[in-house]
């Protein structure tokens, strides 16, 4: 692992340089006459947070640490080839883990990890079409962690107003709401040119390896409207042979998906946001996830035969947020959500794995590259959920391994403060 993260260190190095020269030596010369243009851009996100997670069978103690509010490094750029037809390419890594000495809670000791990472090509009368490791159109288009799309840091602000910190509600499987964003691997996106304020595109991720024998490609569509101070956006995102792990589901490890035959996962949302004169900010979010599932009968005495029972479960969430700006310094922000029932459950009582999370505090932004910022976020787990922080997630069962998670009924508090630093 250790040699990995040396070929990592010098593989961004070479991207730096290589950035630097196709920004001079190479425009002027194998690249005369066509633009090219690169940029390094990126954040550091650094918190001091008093956590804990109690009411399950396993509790997680009170107690300090310093989290890293996703950080990151990017380094991207252009070429031009013929009129307004660009050639894009970029490479984003994460800088995860340095508040845990380069280890994280699974045991995972990366510290440069990579994130939307293509190449592709863009012109204003086609649209984009990039193919890489890169957000979903589920995430990057009608995303709730910035401008209804996109994962900015605290720099635009969309539907999750905490977006990159532990008070954010949505963002991944283990969140309150938007648990059917991600980042695809091996895949294709194509973005439509913007045409009197919408959008639309699509995603597709393929499963090349197979390693359970199924095809879990997984694909999205989603399209956005903004007018103004409004914007409204809706996604689906789908991905098949895959649904719930009813063998652990019953063994107490809490909601999560595997690879299932025959079944599929999906998801589908409504988003909005919008600005008001006074500097008020709000946000509205819907979602629903449907979950497949198989369960194995065993045999009985009075029958000798087993049988496969397939079927879906249903949950629905929302989300709302508010902020208010105080002047040109201070942005006071207030987020809350709702998880409901599990509908079709095989396990437990539907009510049993709903949750509500609330997210309440307030932004200084002393420059556009440098804000402080204080928050309090509280999770209120059912008995059978396990809704985590969305950075730097707790876990209080089997720590430091692959299979780390949070007990069931857990609900996870964490107070901090924090520091962004932008370039």
């Amino acid at each position: 692992m250790q040699q990995l993260n040396h070929k990592l260190t010098r593989r961004v190095l070479a991207t730096a340089l290589l950035a630097a020269l196709s920004g001079s030596a190479l425009a002027d010369g194998f690249l005369e006459g066509r633009k090219v243009e690169t940029r390094i851009y990126g954040f550091l996100n650094g918190e001091i947070e008093s956590v804990k997670a109690e009411g399950g069978p396993t509790p997680y103690g009170s107690r300090g640490r310093v989290s890293d509010g996703n950080s990151r490094i990017g380094f991207a750029g252009s070429i031009g080839i013929k009129g307004d037809v660009r050639g894009l390419w970029q490479i984003e890594g994460s800088l995860n883990n340095f508040d845990e000495g380069g280890i994280n809670g699974q045991g995972k000791s990366s510290t440069i990890e990579s994130r939307n990472t293509f190449v592709g090509i863009e012109s204003k009368r086609f649209g984009r079409f990039i193919i890489g490791n890169n957000d979903s159109v589920y995430r990057s288009l009608v995303g709730s962690g910035g401008a209804l799309g996109g994962n900015l840091g605290l720099s635009v602000q969309g539907l999750d107003v905490w977006n990159n910190t532990s008070a954010q509600l949505s963002g991944n499987a283990d969140s309150l709401f938007g648990r059917g964003e991600a980042r695809y691997k091996n895949s294709a996106h194509y973005l439509t040119p913007e045409w009197n304020g919408f959008q639309a595109g699509a995603s597709y991720g393929f499963d090349e390896v197979r390693d359970t024998g199924d095809d879990r490609a997984r694909y999205s569509l989603a399209a956005k409207y903004s007018l103004g101070a409004f914007s409204i956006g809706a996604g689906y995102d789908r991905q098949q042979n895959t649904g719930v792990d009813v063998e652990n589901l019953s063994k107490g490890f809490g909601f999560r998906n595997t690879s299932v035959s025959g079944v599929n996962t999906s998801f589908y949302k409504v988003l909005a946001t919008y600005k008001f004169p006074t500097k008020t900010s709000v946000g509205l979010g819907f979602e629903s996830g449907s979950y497949g599932y198989a369960l194995q009968s065993l045999p009985t005495p009075g029958n000798i035969y087993t049988a496969l029972q397939t079927g879906s479960m249903k949950q629905r969430s929302v989300m709302a947020s508010v902020s208010q700006e105080v002047g040109y310094d201070v942005n006071v922000m207030l987020a809350a959500g709702k998880l409901g029932k599990l509908d079709n459950t095989t396990f437990g009582r539907a009510d049993d794995f709903g949750a509500t999370q609330v997210s309440l505090g307030a932004t200084y932004k002393i420059d556009e590259q440098f804000m402080p910022y204080v928050y309090f976020t509280r999770i209120n787990n059912k008995s059978q959920q396990n809704v985590n922080l969305g950075q730097s997630p707790l876990h209080s069962n089997k720590a430091g391994t692959d299979d780390a998670f949070l007990a069931p009924g857990n609900s996870p508090r964490a107070f901090g403060i924090g520091l962004i630093a932008r370039f």
